[in-house]
Parts: structure tokens; C-alpha cells; sequence
């Protein structure tokens, strides 16, 4: 995602409005949103014909996007798509001179972004310098733009997973398997303050204990890692959870935040040495560098 330095000296799409998603406890159980209007043209890019599974992606509001910040990618393709609906089929398509109005930049800035959409996959040719927008082009169209998570936040986030797994692991008798350890990597393992997602991955062994032999066929492994996936993601829409085969499998660099065996008082304390020696080492890194 490299950067330029086009025209956004014109105004981005009224009607923007900002709103928190608490969780039952009272906690922000997802991120800070910036929505469109319905009247606005992310409005009624949401409303033109369009396969009814697309569905918008979450863009993070200081990262850029094919050369563009967050909020003025959306803008640009939501433009686009409501100029594209009031032409009739066969003859909407995108060229260079259209792409640049609909995202207000200037003819270099234009084919910066024409390049890097036809890379992207979000445009195809339909040939003599025209194009048609992909079903990631309308995710785009279609995305919520949300404030990223701040460490701190992050590092709640953790805890709280950590005490998730340790419940699995002692409560759902009903999985055959439990948590073997679970680590974090990701943006996390940087020096940046403001994280765009908070990537978790878990490993799993079967229990010391099987099950009955009248008890019912349990759940295979497959089945339990998705379980497990969806109860970690369900603490926060920020949490990427992976299921990996053992911890050589995680992406690196990263840390245990969770073992098995390991009661949630100790694993407290080990992750707040965790964290500690972590920020000593990143920073030894980077001086290093």
C-alpha cells in the first residue's frame, strides 16, 4: 500500500455520521464507525443492483488503500457505482477521465489509482481504455470505516481471550479437544500505538480425558476449532482468529498469550511479564536497526 499525494481538495461525501457499538457490559465490544447516510452516494451504492451476498469490507481510517486514505477510497467507489447505476446495462464502465472525477484526483494521480485497482483485482478491462468494477470493487463501495484499536484496548482484549481459552479448556467437556496454547502476532507486535486488528492464533490437543462410550459422537477437530473461532471473535470485531497445527505454524514474530495448564491468576501474571519484555525487545529491535 504505497502512498501518493493526490487532490482531495474537494469535498468528501455528506451525511457522515459517528456512532459506538457497545457491548452488553458496557465495553465496546466493536470498533468506532463512520457510516454513510442513505442519501449520500455510499447511500445509494448500497442500493444499486448488485449481487445480494456482497457485503462491505472494514477499512481502518489511518491506513491507506490503493494509495488512498481509508474514507477516500470508500467515497471515490461509492461515487462511482452511483454515477455506474444510472446507466443502463452494457454501457456503464469506468475510464480514466470518469475514475478521476468520481475520486477527485488529477490525470497522474488517476492512472496511479487505475494501475493499482487493475492489480488489486478491483477493476477488468472491457477493452479501448474502458473498465468494469468486480465484486471487490462494490466491497469497497460498500465498507465501513472504523477508528483502529488502541493497544491498550488490545491488551484487554488479550486477557480477556486468555480467560476464554482457560474456560474452554475447563468447561466445554462436550469438545474432545482443548486449547493448547494460543499466541498473538499481527500489528501487535509493532511499536504502533493504534492498531488496524488483533491476530490471534490457537492450537489444539485432545483432552486427557475421552469421552463415555454411550455419549454421543463428538465433534471433530474441525468442527471444535470452529466453535472455539467463533467464540473468540465474537469478544471483538478487531480479533483475527487462525487455527494452526502447533505454534511453528504461527506467524512470526509473535507470543504466547495462553497455555494449557497454566491457571488464569498465572497466566496473568505471565502475560503482564510477557508484555513487559516484549515492549523491551521490539524497541532493542528498532534501536538495533
Amino acid at each position: 500500500m504505497h502512498t501518493f499525494s493526490p487532490d482531495f481538495s474537494k469535498s468528501a461525501p455528506r451525511g457522515i455520521d459517528l456512532h459506538l457499538r457497545h457491548s452488553p457490559d458496557g465495553g465496546h465490544a466493536g470498533p468506532v464507525t463512520i457510516a454513510s447516510a442513505d442519501g449520500s452516494p455510499a447511500g445509494i451504492a448500497a442500493r444499486i443492483s448488485a449481487p445480494g451476498d456482497v457485503k462491505g469490507k472494514r477499512l481502518i481510517a489511518d491506513q491507506h488503500y490503493m494509495g488512498l486514505d481509508a474514507k477516500a477510497l470508500r467515497g471515490g467507489a461509492a461515487r462511482t457505482l452511483a454515477r455506474l447505476s444510472a446507466h443502463p446495462a452494457g454501457q456503464a464502465w469506468i475510464d480514466l477521465r470518469s475514475l478521476g472525477d468520481d475520486f477527485h484526483l488529477d490525470a497522474g494521480a488517476s492512472a496511479a489509482l487505475l494501475s493499482a485497482m487493475l492489480a488489486g483485482g478491483l477493476l477488468y478491462p472491457h477493452g479501448a481504455g474502458k473498465y468494469h468494477a468486480t465484486r471487490q470493487f462494490r466491497e469497497y463501495a460498500l465498507a465501513t470505516v472504523v477508528a483502529p484499536l488502541p493497544r491498550e484496548r488490545a491488551r484487554g482484549l488479550i486477557d480477556r481471550a486468555a480467560r476464554l481459552a482457560a474456560r474452554i479448556n475447563a468447561e466445554w467437556s462436550h469438545l474432545p479437544f482443548e486449547i493448547e496454547m494460543m499466541a498473538v502476532s499481527g500489528s501487535y507486535m509493532t511499536r504502533r500505538d493504534q492498531l488496524a486488528d488483533l491476530v490471534l492464533s490457537f492450537a489444539l490437543h485432545r483432552r486427557a480425558v475421552s469421552r463415555s462410550a454411550d455419549s454421543a459422537l463428538p465433534p471433530s477437530k474441525d468442527q471444535a476449532s470452529r466453535q472455539i473461532v467463533e467464540a473468540l471473535q465474537a469478544l471483538s470485531s478487531f480479533i483475527v482468529v487462525r487455527f494452526v497445527s502447533d505454534q511453528t505454524k504461527v506467524q512470526r514474530p509473535f507470543s504466547v498469550v495462553f497455555q494449557a495448564g497454566t491457571s488464569a491468576s498465572e497466566a496473568a501474571v505471565e502475560r503482564r511479564d510477557m508484555l513487559r519484555d516484549l515492549r523491551v525487545s521490539v524497541t532493542r529491535w528498532f534501536v538495533a536497526k
